[in-house]
């Protein structure tokens, strides 16, 4: 079994304002990452890439920076559109080829699980394409009635996998523009692809809030301890023959916590928002602080991602009140309690924190922004 695949990236990304391609996610780039699932498939013995002749040497740099070595990759010049640039590169591909996949340049995501169902279905039926349901209700833009029901429809993915000989002979016969091969398969062979569930993380990059810039964030507090009765991390209360001296509830993990939000926003600390010169924040409890910075961080367009506090304390032992404190916190935030992680650790005997007089935290979080 031979596959074949064509990455079509001719486009101008004029929607997204500039181009989308070599835009950064993770450690890569959007197109070198709608490339690298491909690598990892035996039966793959070419990768057509066709590009707009203007930023070729773009794309040679990124293949090389991200060390993409392999013969398999063509590189040819796309067309005006997507139907004339896929129609150009179906001639780059071998001719002994059985099947075809069709991926857009600016699907960054897909996972070779979801390459491998499509290639599947395909040798069983001659083509299939990746679909997935509709979440909000459609109506048609003309005419009455205007309501349509959504469960009787789906938003096409890609890659798209076709019989070479039949995607070909497709192609020779198309005239004007498709938003995609199926459209063409369909208009000129009458024939239907088999559906198979898609992966709704496979989306594709249009517009500058499709990737948003990520950031992070550090925090860190401290503060002494007193004769009481317990205290306050991540708040939830742990029962202990001391209390935090502070201005305010003395929650270190929360308010290590708040300062990194704030930190990724590139906004000032807590001590400029909650100063313990005001008496307004006397014994204040730090979870409605922490809402309020929460707040402030979203009006600036930023989501958090994930949080991870470290609490130092040499007492009270804080193993039983973990997941407790990662639950609560998960509320606070409104992110999945996976996305949060806490760890606890002593100071070793060292310093005030080892001699029991004081507790402290530091906190990084990773927040994303779509503005």
């Amino acid at each position: 079994m031979k596959i074949n695949v064509i990455i079509p990236a001719s486009g101008v990304s004029s929607r997204y304002g500039k181009n989308k391609l070599f835009e950064k996610v993770g450690d890569s780039v959007v197109v070198v990452e709608a490339i690298k699932p491909f690598l990892e498939i035996d039966e793959v013995s070419r990768i057509v890439i066709a590009v707009n002749s203007s930023f070729s040497d773009e794309l040679f740099a990124a293949l090389d920076y991200y060390k993409i070595f392999t013969n398999k990759i063509v590189v040819t010049h796309g067309g005006n559109s997507r139907s004339e640039t896929v129609h150009k590169a179906l001639i780059a591909l071998e001719d002994d080829c059985d099947f075809v996949m069709v991926h857009d340049g600016a699907r960054p995501f897909i996972k070779k699980e979801l390459i491998v169902k499509v290639l599947n279905a395909a040798i069983e039926h001659g083509a299939a394409v990746p679909v997935i349901p509709l979440i909000d209700s459609i109506i048609r833009a003309e005419g009455f009635p205007s309501s349509l029901h959504r469960h009787d429809f789906r938003l096409v993915q890609t890659p798209q996998c076709f019989k070479y000989c039949e995607l070909k002979k497709a192609y020779s016969m198309r005239e004007g523009d498709y938003s995609d091969d199926l459209s063409v398969y369909e208009k000129y062979l009458k024939k239907a692809a088999a559906l198979v569930d898609g992966d709704p993380s496979n989306i594709k990059i249009t517009t500058a809030r499709d990737l948003g810039q990520t950031f992070s964030g550090v925090g860190y507090d401290i503060h002494k301890l007193k004769e009481g009765n317990g205290i306050k991390l991540c708040g939830v209360f742990i029962p202990f023959g001391k209390s935090f001296e502070a201005h305010s509830d003395g929650d270190v993990a929360i308010h290590a916590l708040m300062d990194a939000l704030l930190s990724s926003a590139g906004l000032k600390d807590i001590g400029h928002l909650f100063p313990n010169t005001d008496p307004a924040y006397k014994g204040a409890d730090s979870a409605i602080l922490l809402k309020r910075v929460l707040d402030i961080v979203k009006e600036k367009g930023f989501k958090i991602i994930n949080a991870s506090l470290t609490i130092i304390a040499e007492k009270p032992m804080l193993y039983p009140y973990i997941d407790e404190m990662r639950l609560n916190l998960s509320k606070l935030l409104c992110v999945p309690m996976s996305k949060i992680g806490i760890t606890a650790t002593t100071n070793e005997g060292v310093g005030r924190i080892g001699d029991g007089e004081a507790i402290a935290s530091i906190a990084t979080v990773s927040t994303v922004n779509y503005d």
